[in-house]
């Protein structure tokens, strides 16, 4: 039979909803809040653009005016300027209604353009939120030994490569030359002396020799860890594995939150 803790679960259930009011109060609420700001820098910018559209319909009825009389002017002209006047009077009109026509598109295309800049960051917005809650989340719920496999899994990652990869392996050696190289470890979670060590094994079997380990704890990456050696980068965090499916987050959300 299984064992619960009572005592433990209450904990956690209430270090979990501590969790979600901070990243409500310190991530969400900002982040809905520049939304809004986003949302009204829009609306000023599509009054701005509805006043130009008027100002253009009311330079269309003044050229329509001026037309107007131009054409009664037209019609006092006798003989052969009659003729004369009636090609201008065309030519008058067809540039008039070229210009207001113009000018009423390029404010169409505006308004288009800023309706669409604003949803595309509101996209953006919306999806960085939902990521980093999400990887947050994560890194606080999940057990310690889920951390511990990705952690196992990058050193096994970089072990197969000096078995399947040596082309690369031996080009990243080249490429560091005679000094004593630096790993640079980003990890969710603080790195155990054994994890250290695992890790300055593993490069140090990669680059052939000596190195030396910068380690930075970086909890948004969720779980796992990020290493850098010279040109090579492996990755395998929540955070990572989040940006592998952005973009198929970010189709979801088009089609979710559909244009116009």
């Amino acid at each position: 039979m299984l064992d619960l803790n009572l005592e433990t679960v209450a904990w956690q259930t209430f270090n979990f909803l501590v969790l979600f009011a901070a990243l409500y109060f310190v991530l969400f609420r900002p982040t809905m809040a520049r939304v809004r700001e986003t949302a009204e820098a829009q609306r000023q910018r599509e009054l701005r653009l509805e006043q130009s559209i008027a100002e253009a319909e009311k330079l269309r009825k003044e050229l329509e005016r001026r037309l107007a009389s131009a054409e009664e002017e037209a019609d006092g002209i006798v003989g052969s300027a009659r003729d004369q006047a009636e090609v201008e009077r065309a030519t008058l009109i067809s540039v008039a209604r070229g210009e207001v026509e113009r000018v009423l598109a390029e404010a169409h295309v505006d308004a288009y353009r800023v309706k669409e800049q604003a949803l595309a960051e509101f996209r953006d917005e919306l999806l960085s939120t939902v990521l980093d809650v999400a990887g947050l989340t994560i890194g606080r719920v999940a057990p310690d030994s889920l951390h511990d496999e990705l952690v196992q899994q990058l050193c096994d990652t970089v072990w197969d490569m000096g078995q399947s990869d040596m082309r690369r392996v031996e080009l990243l050696r080249q490429s560091l030359g005679d000094r004593t190289p630096t790993v640079v470890v980003r990890s969710a979670q603080p790195l155990t002396n054994e994890q250290q060590g695992l890790i300055a094994r593993t490069f140090a079997a990669l680059a052939d020799r000596n190195v030396n380990i910068e380690l930075a704890v970086e909890p948004p990456l969720g779980l796992g860890l990020e290493v850098r050696l010279g040109d090579v980068v492996l990755d395998n965090t929540i955070a990572g594995r989040f940006d592998v499916l952005r973009g198929t987050v970010v189709n979801a959300l088009k089609e979710r939150l559909p244009d116009g």
